[in-house]
C-alpha cells in the first residue's frame, strides 16, 4: 500500500486553502473564527494603550536628543 498524499504539514504549506478531510477544514476555520474572536476583543484597549506608549517614547527621545 503506497501514499499518494503528502503528509498534513507539508500539504498545507503548499496548498492552505485545500483540504482532504471535510472534519478538518471544519475545525481550522472554527479554530481560525475563536482567534480572531479573541484578538479583536482586546483591540480598543490595546491600540489607544499603545498610541499613548509610542507618544512618550517619542517625547522621551526629544527630550533626550534637544
Amino acid at each position: 500500500m503506497t501514499n499518494h498524499q503528502p503528509p498534513p504539514d507539508q500539504a498545507l504549506a503548499e496548498h492552505p486553502k485545500d483540504y482532504s478531510d471535510p472534519e478538518f477544514a471544519a475545525y481550522t476555520d472554527e479554530k481560525a473564527q475563536n482567534v480572531l474572536d479573541d484578538v479583536i476583543s482586546y483591540m480598543p484597549i490595546v491600540l489607544p494603550g499603545m498610541a499613548v506608549l509610542q507618544i512618550f517614547m517619542f517625547a522621551f527621545i526629544a527630550v533626550l536628543l534637544a
